[in-house]
């Protein structure tokens, strides 16, 4: 299936968008989009051929010097390059709702049997998480590129690609559940910007303490430069708790710390995740004995 179809599909499939986002000055924000309708569109008209994007005959579609801007340069992605016009699902993948003034290139997403444009932690619970497929998930980081179109529909749950801006990452989700729960805990201390170029704040490193530096380090320095670190980042959460992070140190990475660390600064980043929202983990005699939980401790082993 190609990606647009999926997307178009599922879009038609959901009554209502709602996307869960702040306003500038960091208050909540609830609002409904409203994505252009190709079939609405004056542009739309009869023709006989395939789509210039998916290939797929059409009865109707939009010219395509009506559905592309100038500044359009993904003609590459072209599966028939012939082409004059694009079907009724690409052009919803690439349409702008002139009125609202938004598209789906700006929203982060996952499309499945129903479309969610998702904020950042939202995205984070369904790759941890996953739709039954087939399914899409996007990271769209800086709101302006077309992804859809390069983008890979999913056909499992445990092995998936992510569209990050316009690079297809491939996520094993054990590999993904257990760097994330390493990354959340290291943001306690660290920024994300730290974490991702390996340049960090030396009175960062002092207050946070050289020894648990270097541990949290030594496990996230193989994955610096790659796609998943990428997508980790992306939708990774600050834990808040100082018991947490003392927990993760004492279970997982064997060293015993329990005087709080206290910064003259709060590192700027994602706000803080609840509890119940939390990648499960184990701490000691406080581990949770369910299945769960044990299955959590294994795949924490299996990372490292």
């Amino acid at each position: 299936m190609y990606p647009s179809h999926l997307l178009y599909k599922a879009w038609k499939n959901t009554p209502k968008i709602i996307h869960n986002t702040k306003d500038a000055k960091g208050n909540e924000l609830v609002r409904e989009i409203e994505f252009q309708d190709p079939m609405k569109t004056n542009d739309m008209e009869e023709t006989n051929g395939n789509c210039f994007l998916c290939g797929d005959p059409m009865t109707q579609g939009i010219k395509i010097k009506k559905a592309f801007s100038s500044v359009f340069t993904d003609w590459n992605q072209a599966n028939n390059p012939q082409g004059t016009h694009i079907c009724s699902a690409c052009a919803f993948s690439v349409l702008t709702n002139k009125k609202a003034r938004i598209g789906v290139r700006m929203f982060s997403l996952i499309a499945a049997d129903k479309l969610y444009i998702t904020n950042r932690k939202e995205l984070r619970e369904w790759l941890l998480d996953p739709p039954e497929p087939p399914f899409l998930a996007m990271c769209a980081v800086s709101q302006k590129k077309h992804l859809i179109m390069k983008a890979i529909v999913n056909y499992s749950r445990d092995i998936f690609s992510v569209q990050y801006e316009e690079t297809p990452v491939t996520v094993d989700r054990v590999k993904f559940t257990n760097l994330l729960n390493l990354i959340e805990h290291f943001l306690y201390g660290f920024t994300k910007t730290e974490i991702l170029t390996g340049q960090y704040s030396q009175k960062r490193i002092l207050d946070f303490g050289i020894e648990e530096w270097e541990a949290f380090e030594n496990r996230i320095k193989p994955y610096r430069g790659t796609g998943l670190l990428d997508v980790v980042m992306f939708v990774a959460q600050k834990l808040e708790e100082w018991e947490e992070i003392a927990c993760f140190m004492d279970s997982e990475l064997k060293i015993k710390r329990q005087v709080q660390p206290h910064y003259s600064s709060t590192p700027s980043i994602e706000a803080g995740i609840k509890k119940e929202d939390r990648v499960a983990s184990t701490c000691g005699d406080k581990s949770n004995d369910s299945p769960k939980s044990q299955q959590s401790e294994q795949l924490q082993l299996e990372l490292f």
